[in-house]
């Protein structure tokens, strides 16, 4: 028999709701006209349909449920919130950074850009007006399409292997060949700014992105927009960035639509992978418990409610200094001409399964899809009704075909290819091409002597620095070198090198530890303290809790931005991430993709550094579980000839070693890593 417990006292346990609280904003739009804003939109779906079906590979429904988010970005205008950027430059360091980090809906861009760089090119045909010229070099042509999910190494030599070089179709090809559009977003692709990937490594360096703008001074109105889908953000690096760039204050600077149609590859999030009885699973409450400002609309297809939302978040205060989130319920597989689930007779082929795998070419659903588009605008597609062209020269004279085909209803549509180029072109009048900015953008800090090997002080410099916001003057003694015979770790002479670069560079070279600055030595290479948009503008200290992931992807969106008007010139800072070895493998994959990205960028980029080897007798004591002799062999993974890993051995050796690699890697570009 049990012998009952005696109550001595009652103790209170709260459990813990969601709570769901709508605050309206009422929006009064102008005249934007959204006819023409329809049309563009159907036509980029049709257009990344043609591409997806003549290649027979790619993703339909992510990127048809991105299409009005794409398309309300890229014409609204800054006024209503759209993109401040020029087609005719569109890597112009000034530009709004445009963001695609769902990497693999990049075919409604390429489908986009094509439509408005034809509309360039026809009007100025048209009209002689040199305003609409553009470089065929800068600009996606309907040749292109061609070039589909195509390594460029296949597609030099395409038409020569089908018979097809002198055929009037391709006549393109012969201005600069046939572009390859690769199968995700790279920064490389007009006005994106991300190399989309795996583990939501894109979105995650949206955060570093924005500081290092409003490090460097620039008007509020230049933002960074990125499109992500909710399966993405699921991922680590992407949940790290929510609270980082909450801690950063990057404000309204950065604005994420989320493209909500709760559709993955293979299943439903919501329903799917979680069980639709637990309703407190709410994507929308998710970031407003991190801390963020939340936008909400009904349906984030329809072109009112996309501009209604993007006016309001460009005219909210820019004080308020939370990262913005539009929460947008879209339709995976949406499409224009879609009537009660129905598209020309067929059922829509709508969430998970509208993934590309069944669709054959030229078979029963594509067809459905093109001949609604057909009697939308009174044209009429080539051989789509014949089945599969029997060879490749035909597969591809009829894919050329449609693409011009698609391309005229720009003409049959009374006025729209001028609409399209001069939307355009105003859009592109509104870039600051002189902003006032903190830094000198025509100048390479890290090109100076005192960095070179040569010239590095042996004696210990005492030096004094002025926080230009607080007037306060800071003094700090940096040591590179100790006499022969010191007893000194190499990795107490961290801190050391980093405090030089940050005194010649006047603040050039920002940290990022992972709630450990301290402890693995690059705190105090911060001369003036922890970073603040608004208290100290000036710092190069960042925050960071325990988030190796995220705080890598931050410092790699830092130094992947330039503000030299010059591609060929860096105006830019430098950044350190680093936490005890064990962990630093979390921060492979973002820098293993901004090694790709450097190397392929047409301009300068940054030197990102990470701290790999640091450790100590805590982690060897605790070798079962933290394994730090691991974590430099991760590094030597990347690319011969992309990364420098130092190893040192005394503390003189650092700075002589550190500062010889720094030389290197500016005088080779496609080194961009520094371990």
């Amino acid at each position: 028999m049990t012998t009952p417990a005696t109550v001595l006292q009652r103790v209170t346990v709260h459990t813990v709701t969601s709570k769901d609280t709508l605050e309206a904003h009422p929006v009064e739009l102008p005249d934007y006209e959204r006819g023409r804003f329809d049309d563009i939109a159907f036509m980029t779906a049709m257009n990344l349909c043609l591409m997806g079906n003549y290649a027979q590979t790619g993703h339909f429904g992510g990127p048809l449920a991105y299409t009005p988010y794409n398309v309300a970005c890229h014409l609204a205008g800054p006024d209503l919130g759209g993109l401040r950027y020029d087609l005719r430059n569109p890597k112009f360091p000034y530009s709004d950074k445009f963001m695609l980090s769902g990497g693999h809906n990049i075919p409604t861009c390429y489908a986009l850009w094509m439509i408005l760089y034809e509309a360039l090119r026809q009007q100025h045909v048209a009209t002689g007006d040199d305003r609409f010229a553009v470089d065929p070099n800068v600009a996606i042509l309907p040749i292109d399409a061609l070039g589909f999910r195509r390594g460029a190494g296949a597609l030099k030599t395409l038409l020569a292997q089908n018979g097809l070089t002198d055929h009037r179709l391709f006549a393109d090809a012969k201005l600069r060949g046939i572009r390859s559009l690769a199968g995700h977003a790279e920064t490389t692709d007009v006005t994106n700014d991300v190399n989309g990937g795996p583990s939501g490594i894109g979105i995650a360096t949206a955060a570093g992105k924005a500081v290092f703008w409003d490090y460097i001074g620039a008007s509020a109105d230049l933002k960074v927009i990125a499109l992500e889908g909710e399966f993405a953000l699921t991922e680590g690096h992407a949940q790290e960035l929510k609270s980082i760039a909450l801690s950063q204050q990057v404000g309204k600077r950065l604005r994420v639509l989320l493209s909500m149609n709760n559709a993955g590859i293979d299943d439903t999030l919501i329903g799917g992978v979680i069980k639709p009885r637990y309703t407190d699973y709410d994507i929308a409450q998710q970031w407003v418990s991190w801390g963020w400002n939340v936008f909400q609309v009904d349906d984030a297809n329809d072109f009112d409610q996309v501009i209604a939302a993007l006016k309001t978040m460009e005219e909210w205060p820019a004080d308020d200094r939370r990262p913005m989130i539009l929460v947008g319920p879209t339709t995976k597989g949406w499409w224009p001409a879609a009537q009660d689930g129905k598209v020309s007779g067929q059922s829509q082929v709508i969430s998970y399964p509208s993934h590309p795998y069944g669709m054959k070419m030229n078979s029963g659903y594509f067809l459905a899809l093109a001949e609604s588009f057909e009697h939308r605008y009174g044209i009429t597609f080539d051989g789509i009704r014949d089945g599969v062209p029997e060879t490749d020269a035909a597969r591809l004279i009829q894919f050329k075909t449609n693409i011009d085909t698609l391309m005229s209803v720009m003409e049959r549509q009374v006025g729209l290819r001028a609409w399209v180029a001069e939307r355009v072109i105003d859009i592109a009048a509104k870039v600051d091409h002189a902003p006032s900015l903190r830094i000198d953008p025509t100048t390479n800090p890290f090109l100076d002597d005192r960095l070179k090997v040569e010239n590095l002080p042996t004696e210990a410099q005492d030096v004094a620095v002025t926080n230009p916001h607080t007037g306060e003057e800071v003094t700090r003694r940096i040591t590179l070198f100790h006499d022969a015979g010191a007893k000194k770790g190499p990795r107490r002479a961290i801190s050391e090198i980093g405090a030089w670069l940050n005194y010649v560079t006047s603040g050039r070279f920002l940290t990022m530890a992972a709630d450990l600055s301290g402890s693995i030595n690059i705190e105090n290479a911060n001369l003036l303290g922890h970073y603040d948009p608004v208290d100290n503008p000036y710092g190069t200290r960042l925050k960071a809790a325990i988030q190796e992931a995220g705080n890598a992807s931050t410092i790699v969106g830092l130094v992947s931005q330039n503000a030299s008007p010059d591609p060929k010139k860096y105006a830019g800072v430098w950044g350190i991430s680093g936490t005890y070895g064990a962990f630093t493998p979390l921060m492979y994959t973002p820098a293993r993709v901004f090694s790709q990205m450097n190397q392929d960028s047409p301009f300068e980029l940054g030197i990102l550094h990470v701290l790999a080897g640091h450790s100590g007798p805590e982690t060897a004591a605790d070798a079962r579980t933290h394994f730090g002799i691991f974590a430099p062999q991760t590094w030597t993974l990347l690319p011969r000839g992309h990364v420098i890993n130092l190893y040192f051995w005394d503390y003189n050796d650092v700075a002589a070693g550190y500062f010889a690699a720094v030389q290197k890697a500016i005088e080779i570009k496609e080194i961009g890593i520094i371990v």
